[in-house]
Order: C-alpha cells, then sequence, then structure tokens
C-alpha cells in the first residue's frame, strides 16, 4: 500500500502528514523531497492542504518538490513517478 502525504506550509516550515501517521518538517523543499522518498512516497501520492492563518505553497513550490521527488526517485530507485 502506497504511502501518502498530505504537506501544509506552516510559517517558513513544510510539513507533510503521512498515511501511517507520522510527520515530516523540514524547512527547505528539497530536503523535504528527498525525507518523503526515503519514507516511501511517491511524487504522485503527495497533496497539498491550506488552512486560514497559514501560508499557501506556491504553485512554483508544488512544482519544485514535486520535480526534486521524481529525481531522487529515480537517483534511489531508478524508476520515476508513474512507475
Amino acid at each position: 500500500m502506497a504511502i501518502r502525504a498530505t504537506i501544509v506550509l506552516i510559517k517558513s516550515e513544510f510539513v507533510a502528514t503521512l498515511s501511517d501517521g507520522s510527520q515530516v518538517k523540514r524547512s527547505d523543499f528539497r530536503l523535504m523531497a528527498e525525507a518523503l522518498v526515503l519514507a516511501g512516497v511517491r511524487a504522485d501520492d503527495i497533496e497539498y492542504d491550506w488552512k486560514p492563518g497559514q501560508r499557501m505553497i506556491t504553485a512554483g513550490q508544488q512544482v519544485g518538490l514535486r520535480s526534486e521527488m521524481v529525481a531522487i526517485q529515480r537517483k534511489y530507485w531508478g524508476v520515476s513517478a508513474a512507475a
């Protein structure tokens, strides 16, 4: 079963809640991408959330995070996000 992640931006920190109940926090989207891939999350298994009082994750940050995850997946697993 795939591990999914819901990501929010609180202050200047990315916070991902994983479907297994764990949570990952990183200040940089590249560090978050690596942490998510190593936790078993694929680039196509992430979604973004926003609530009043939180910062929105910009479209550029979303694209950057997914792209970085795809590159890391290829490095570690030798596969693309869709595989």
